[in-house]
Formats: C-alpha cells, sequence, structure tokens
C-alpha cells in the first residue's frame, strides 16, 4: 500500500518552493500526493493562483478558505481558527500518514495544528530559519515543536532545530527545495518574458516585493511610501508583486495601486508564476524589498539584492544581500549605487541552501522512515 503524503499550500511563494517536491512525490510508486490547497490560491485579489496548480497538472484533495476578512491582526486570528476547524476535517477525511508544511505562515501552522492533535505526524521544511519577521518567527518554531520529522534549509537551521530539543535522528540538512527549479533550469527566457510582459529588458530593471510585518503593522503605509518615495526619484522600469494577506497589507496594496496609476514605470501583478519569477530574478539588475525570495533564491542569481528593514534580519544569505533602513534616502542613495554604477557588480554563489537535491533527499527519507512511537512520542532531547 503507498504512503499518503498530504501537502499543504497556502501562498503563490510557498507553492514555488513546495512543487518541485510535489512533481517527486508524484514520481514516486510507494508514495501518494494528496494536496490541500489554502489561503491566499483562492483568493482572486491574490491572483486566484489555484489556477496555476491545476495548469502544472496536480489533482486537488481539497481546498481550506483562510484568508482574513480584514486588515488587523484580530482578522488574521480569526482565519487561523477557521483554518483549523477545516484542515481538521480535510484530515479525517483523506487519513495522510504524513503532513509536510512548509515555513512561517498561518496556513502551514493552521494545517500542523490540526495533523498533530490527529496524531498526523508532521514534517517541516525550513524550520529552525532565523529572522525577525514579525509573527512568522514564533509560528516557524512553534511548527518545530509540534513536527516529528524535519527537513532543514541550511547547516545553521539544522544545528537551530536540534538546540530546540528535537531528536537529531529525525533532523535532516536536505537544502532548500525551491533551489531545485533553478538546477533544473525551470526558468523563463528573457526573450519570453518580455512578449508575456511586454517589456524590454535594458538591465537596469527593479523587481520589487515588499510585505507588511507582523508585529508592527501600524507602520505599513509609511514604510511602503518610504520605498516608493525613492523608486519616484530614480523612475527605473519596477516589476512590483502585490504583498501577501497579513496585517497591515492593505495599506501597501492601496499606496502601490495610486503609486502605479501616477507612474507608467511601475507595473504591479497580484502573482507571478513561478518560473517567471526566477526568469526575472536572472535578468533584473536589483532585488528590492523584504521578501525571503531575496536571501533563498536570490542568493543563487548574479542579482544585487537591497533588503529593507527587519523582515529578513540575519536569515541565511549570499553576499549579494545589502542591508538597509526603511529610509527613502538610504534606498535611494543604494539603488543609484548599484544602477548607475560603471563597473559591473558580480556575485560569487555561495550554495547555503543546497545543490538542487533536496525534493529528492525528502522523497528518499519519506519512502524509508519509520511511523512508530518513537516518531510520535516526542520528549525533548537534551
Amino acid at each position: 500500500m503507498k504512503r499518503k503524503i498530504c501537502v499543504t499550500t497556502g501562498t503563490r511563494a510557498e507553492y514555488g518552493l513546495l512543487k518541485p517536491l510535489m512533481f517527486e512525490i508524484q514520481k514516486n510508486p510507494k508514495l501518494e500526493l494528496k494536496l490541500i490547497v489554502a489561503g491566499m490560491h483562492l483568493s482572486k485579489k491574490f491572483g486566484s493562483t489555484i489556477k496555476e496548480i491545476k495548469t502544472d497538472g496536480f489533482k486537488i484533495s481539497g481546498t481550506v478558505k483562510m484568508v482574513p476578512k480584514g486588515n488587523t491582526n484580530f482578522d488574521m486570528s480569526l482565519a487561523l481558527a477557521d483554518g483549523i476547524k477545516q484542515f481538521s476535517i480535510l484530515f479525517k477525511k483523506i487519513q495522510p500518514d504524513i503532513n509536510i508544511i512548509l515555513g512561517d505562515r498561518d496556513e502551514p501552522y493552521a494545517s500542523a495544528i490540526a495533523a498533530f492533535h490527529m496524531n498526523i505526524p508532521n514534517a517541516h521544511l525550513h524550520g529552525g530559519d532565523k529572522s525577525q519577521a514579525g509573527l512568522d518567527e514564533y509560528i516557524r518554531h512553534s511548527i518545530t515543536k509540534i513536527s516529528n520529522i524535519h527537513f532543514a534549509a541550511s547547516k545553521k537551521s539544522m544545528n537551530r532545530i536540534k538546540k530546540l530539543g528535537e531528536n537529531p535522528k529525525f533532523v535532516f540538512q536536505t537544502g532548500s527545495t525551491g533551489i531545485d527549479a533553478i538546477f533544473q533550469n525551470n526558468i523563463t527566457s528573457k526573450n519570453e518574458l518580455e512578449r508575456k510582459y511586454n517589456l524590454k529588458f535594458t538591465g537596469n530593471e527593479i523587481l520589487f516585493v515588499q510585505h507588511s510585518i507582523t508585529t508592527k503593522s501600524n507602520k505599513s503605509k509609511y514604510e511602503i511610501s518610504q520605498t516608493l518615495n525613492a523608486l519616484k526619484k530614480l523612475k527605473i522600469p519596477t516589476i512590483a508583486i502585490s504583498p501577501n494577506s497579513d496585517a497591515g497589507h492593505q495599506e501597501i496594496f492601496d499606496v502601490m495601486e495610486i503609486f502605479s496609476k501616477k507612474h507608467d514605470f511601475f507595473k504591479i501583478y497580484p502573482s507571478i508564476p513561478r518560473n517567471d519569477y526566477l526568469g526575472f530574478l536572472q535578468n533584473c539588475k536589483v532585488l528590492l524589498g523584504n521578501s525571503s525570495s531575496g536571501v533563498i533564491e536570490g542568493s543563487y542569481f548574479d542579482i544585487s539584492v537591497i533588503n529593507i528593514g527587519i523582515r529578513q534580519k540575519d536569515r541565511d544569505r549570499g553576499t549579494n544581500v545589502i542591508d538597509v533602513n526603511h529610509s527613502t534616502n538610504e534606498i535611494f542613495n543604494i539603488l543609484k549605487k548599484i544602477i548607475f554604477s560603471d563597473k559591473n557588480i558580480h556575485y560569487k554563489n555561495c550554495y547555503i541552501y543546497g545543490d538542487g537535491t533536496a525534493s529528492k533527499k525528502i522523497v528518499n527519507i519519506l519512502t524509508k522512515i519509520k511511523i512508530n512511537d518513537e516518531l510520535i512520542q516526542k520528549q525533548i532531547h537534551y
């Protein structure tokens, strides 16, 4: 009998990281993929990215509607509660052997809480990472403590998981599945991007992704305004992606919408398919904002990453990351230096997040690991 592996995906970015793993699970004759699609994937406002999942050929076992109805932390809390209930109902129906979650958002958190209450072992990807991404930091380590199997993306993350008291026998340094697609060259070409997005690359384009920080969501309007004021001074072609659904996102969304109507160089997309996003990383001059993709996927491209604020502070990163504050002058000065420099800036790949084989390593473990009392009956290991 095949082992049922349930995968939860709740956002466009996290789906991009999970997709190579999902393909590997499907290919393995010992495993059966069960996919739950949740959160932003189901929202028109955030691009209805469930369509991309269906286009990729994945069969969906269930959906969980848990996008917050408002723009506050209170709304996020209510959505989390709704999500736990819906995941519980789906798990009772699907009866998975292992539940896979990735990262540090409310969708995987709700999935993990429901699973461990039903004695379904959780397998967590990207646990042990370190940042100051608001509530994400709380959630990431909380998921580690209710997970049974840990697939760490880096050596430092693996060591942090062990320091949290997890059984070293079930902690594996696999690298990040998000890097697999890069090594497989699943990247949209420059010509195809130009055709699809009606643009012509000059070599100076900016890719822009900025989210709110959930522990200080009241600062979102100020923070996005500081960034856009810097871009207004430069007027460099910018491909901007809408923020995620966290508290404070609406202020960012509204300010960006007004800005885009006034400035032709600034184009907003609610979502960009994963292969296209990697294509922009490959062809743009700068990735600007506070997305984890800057320090993870960005470390494998020859692109300058300007990381704004504390959201990705202390996360493992390559030599191409430059940290700045939410300051118009700081952002403007570093952008000007990078874009108008006479020197061609190049960065060496550090391979912090693996060699593109994470999905294969994880699937190999999923097929062999024993689901027994040693795995389920957890204790602190120190």
